[in-house]
Order: C-alpha cells, then structure tokens, then sequence
C-alpha cells in the first residue's frame, strides 16, 4: 500500500527557495537533497524525510519559507515484510534492496558539506528524539556559520565531537539509534512499472539477527537522483554549469565545489572552445540580448581573426590565473637624463631609444635573480617548469589587434640592440608580417601605455606565464626632499603576477630591485 506525506522545514530560520534538487515524479531517498534555501548567510540542501516519489511542490522557486513551512508532498510504499517467509527474487538487482531487522540500530551522522569549520554550539541534547533534517550542531567558518541537520531520524545517544573542535567533510559528529523498523523502512527501495502488481520487498539476509545495536547498512540506488553540496550549487548557478554534466568525486557521487571548478577548467581548455563565445558559453552565464537598435542607429562588424583569438585567449588567462597586482612609482628623472645624452647614431640607431629597452634590461637581470617569475605551472597543476632562458614579450597594438612579439635571450642583448629589436618587431606587428615564432616561447610580457595617459591599470597575465609589468604614463610630480619641493619625474609600474607560484613578498622583492635599478641606471651597465 502507499500513502501521502507532506515534507515540512524543520530547521530554524529562514531564506528563499532558489532550487529544486529533483522533479515532480522522481524517486528520493530519505536524507538525499528536496531542494536549496539560501539565506543572507548561506544555501543549504534541505534533505527528504523519507522515501518515495515526489507528487508535487507546496513551495515556489523564489519562495520565502521558514520552519514548520510545508515544501513537498511525498507518496511513499510502506510494505509488510514477513521476515520469516522472506525471500529474494532471483532477478532482483543486488543494488536495489538491503534490509537488516533488529531490535535498535546506531547510525553515525557524519560532515556531508564540503569545508571546514568549528563546532560552535550543539542544536540537540543527549536523549532527544531527531527528526531526520533536523538541526544537530552549528559549525562556524571565516564566512558564514551553518546549521547541520541530522541525515536520519532517531535518539541522539552520543557526542563524536565537542564544542570547539575544528571538523571538515566525512567527520563523524554523533550516534543516533534508530528503532528496528525505521532502519528497514530507510534502506528498502523498489521500482515498479505503473500497470505492474503491487511490489512484495523482501530483506536480501535470510538469517535475520534480533541483536540490539546492529550497524545499519544503507544501499542508494544507483539510478537515485543527483547530489550536490549547497556551495557546489551555488557555483554552478554562477557559473551557468548544468551539474547532470558534472561528475560527483565524494561519497555516493555527491558533487563538491572542486568537481564544478574542475568541469569548467576541462571545458575552458577544450581544443572545442577556441574562441571567446564558445568560452563564454561553456562556463559564465552570458549577457541579456538586447536590441541596440532600438535606442537609435547601430552598425555591426565582425570581429577579425586575431581579435577573435586574443580575446579568447584574455578570457582563459582571466579565468584561469589567479591575479594580483602590486603598483608601485618609480622616479626615473635621472634615466631621462641619460637618455637625453644618448647619441643614437654612434650605436647604429635613427633615434635615442625610449625607456623600454632599459626596463626589459632590468627585468631579465630582475628574472635571473627570482627564477619563481621565469615558471610556468605544469598543465597537471602538480609540477612548476622553471625556464633557464629569458624572453621577453613586448604588448604591440596594431591594427588588427594587441600582438606580443618577443624578443629571444634579452638578458644578452646591450640596450642599443634592445631598441633595434623592438623597433623591428613592432614594425613587422604593424603590417603583420610577424610569424608564428616570433610570438612564441615568452617568458614574462611588457605592456606599456607609454605616452596615452592613464595613472595605472591591471595587466592580464599572457598565460602560461605567471607575471606581466604593466608601464603606465609618466608625469612629473613635486617631491620633498627635506628641504625643499623639487620636481621629479615619476613612472607608474603595475605588476601582476600568479599567487599560485609568487607571494606578495616576492613581488614586493621584485618591484623593489626594478625600481633600484631604474632609480640608479648606472648601475644596469656596468
């Protein structure tokens, strides 16, 4: 026979109903996720209380609800089983009943979340009748604190952690015994055709034991619906992931945060995902379309090729890379100095060089001496290649697009063949004659604004490398000296770099030997 039950919230609070976790007409199983509440403090699943088929939704997407509200209703089968006479079908798949019948049984609740927190306070008291979903303890992170609900119903009989204790997933937290019959009811399951007879479950043991204090063992079947932690949805949603495409890596196929990130990653680096839609596509929920045209004249161009290609490559460097960027300010008053006394012609130039070939010759000497800004992380994430060359790669923007030529072993060039390599290779950008070569191989990427203005900005890494200096406009500025105001020369510098592999100590290291070396040009050619 069967019969109807309406499933309520039984955790305090409040927070709004922003997914269901299955559909009219699936099957669930008691403690499996009904569906997500967020509050202004976190998302959480909020698990079934039994087992059957979900007939019909009391609550709304976008609903608020709190305790005691009713969410769903429930039709589940509640067999007789005649232990004596049991018997199993000899076709009956192994995976789908377990039964064990016993006087009392103990259940360990254990961490189903993902993260790690404290144990701030318990929810229940040793000796309370639990209702499955039911708050059990709370646990603190640096973020946000949580309820965690009971996964079963039943007698809290024991603490497995204390107030304080720092927990992380798959911790054992408490026992709770559980009366013979709720045991049973829990761990059958039974699928049956909608014309077929009524189902007769049997236990799968025939011996049956009536010793209290029997482990209860659990089977999910495995065509039970998917499962995902409340942080793991939440990234989904942001990241526009449809989570039946993700492949759970923790108990019985649940899905973790690291499942969603790595399905993204795996997605960003398919050779399918060459370009900025396809990207755009696979892992960020895209924009609204909207009909400009409607707000006055437009006119649409296709992107080039190579503008195409930059733009998916940026988005993949952004997505990937975790970013920070250090400015700094450098005075280089005494370098315009030398370079206004820089005779081109005696060194085989048409004119003096500007200030790039002096920051590239302080950078490789820079890289030679932090070799953790001459790496690239190993596509397994697990290995760091540490390049014993240095090239440079120097921002060109043509007309066709942002180009990085490169320039080979700059750490052995003087400053006169610097500039003529730099003035060759952003002529051949310019009238895209540059080859294929020529843009491979950098090691760390120059981009200068040079004399367009700007205070600052953030350079996107060119991965794989792990940092880029951004060159922003130099202006002269009033600097007290101790006596006096005198004006000096100051250049914006912008590092950004890969936290990854390089720390903020590190930069710090490295901004603060360019900028030694700038402030005391002579030092570099000595």
């Amino acid at each position: 026979m069967s019969s109807e039950l309406i499933i309520k919230l039984d955790a305090e609070g409040e927070g709004e109903v922003i997914e269901y976790s299955v559909a009219i007409g699936d099957t669930i199983n008691q403690g499996e996720s009904l569906l997500v509440v967020e509050s202004d403090k976190a998302s959480m699943d909020i698990p079934a209380t039994c087992s059957g088929v979900v007939t019909k939704w009391l609550v709304d997407i976008g609903s608020n609800v709190s305790q005691g509200v009713e969410l769903a209703m429930i039709t589940t089968l509640q067999p007789t089983i005649n232990a004596a006479q049991a018997t199993i079908p000899k076709d009956e798949p192994a995976d789908v009943v377990e039964a064990i019948t016993a006087t009392s049984s103990e259940i360990i609740i254990s961490l189903e979340a993902e993260g790690a927190g404290e144990v701030v306070e318990y929810s229940a008291a040793i000796g309370d009748n639990l209702s499955a979903g039911q708050a059990l303890l709370l646990v603190e992170s640096d973020k946000a604190a949580m309820d965690i609900p009971s996964s079963s119903a039943g007698v809290l009989t024991k603490w497995l952690v204390e107030i304080g204790d720092q927990i992380s997933q798959g911790q054992q937290l408490a026992i709770i015994t559980v009366a013979a019959e709720q045991a049973t009811a829990t761990s059958i399951i039974a699928e049956a055709e909608a014309e077929a007879d009524p189902v007769t479950l049997t236990p799968k043991v025939a011996n049956i034991t009536t010793e209290p204090r029997q482990k209860v063992a659990v089977v999910v079947n495995k065509s039970s619906v998917m499962s995902a932690g409340p942080a793991a949805r939440k990234l989904a949603r942001e990241m526009a992931v449809d989570l039946s495409r993700v492949s759970g890596s923790a108990l019985r196929g649940r899905i973790l945060k690291q499942d969603v990130k790595a399905f993204v990653k795996q997605q960003l680096l398919s050779p399918s995902n060459n370009t900025a839609v396809a990207v755009t596509a696979s892992a960020i929920a895209p924009f609204d379309e909207i009909d400009f045209s409607q707000f006055g004249d437009i006119e649409t161009k296709a992107m080039s090729g190579m503008a195409r290609a930059t733009s998916a490559h940026m988005t993949r460097c952004w997505l990937n890379i975790p970013h920070v960027t250090l400015s700094d300010e450098v005075d280089i008053t005494e370098l315009e100095a030398f370079r206004s006394s820089f005779k081109p012609e005696q060194f085989g130039l048409h004119k003096k060089p500007t200030i790039l070939p002096f920051i590239i010759m302080i950078i490789a000497k820079a890289l030679r001496k932090f070799p953790q800004f001459n790496c690239s992380i190993h596509p397994d994430g697990q290995q760091i290649i540490y390049k014993q060359y240095i090239n440079i790669g120097i921002a060109v923007d043509t007309p066709a697009g942002l180009l990085v030529p490169v320039i080979r072993d700059a750490d052995k060039k003087s400053i006169s063949e610097l500039a003529q390599q730099i003035n060759s290779l952003a002529e051949r950008a310019k009238n895209r004659k540059l080859s294929v070569v020529d843009m491979s191989g950098g090691c760390f990427s120059i981009s200068s604004l040079g004399p367009i203005g700007g205070t600052g900005f953030t350079p996107i890494i060119n991965g794989p490398e792990v940092a880029i200096l951004g060159i922003a406009s130099a202006q002269m500025k009033p600097v007290w000296n101790g006596e006096d105001f005198i004006a000096r020369k100051k250049l914006p510098l912008c590092l950004s770099f890969d936290h990854r592999v390089i720390n903020g100590a590190d930069a710090g290291k490295f901004m603060s030997m360019v900028r030694q070396y700038i402030q005391q040009i002579g030092k570099i050619l000595l």
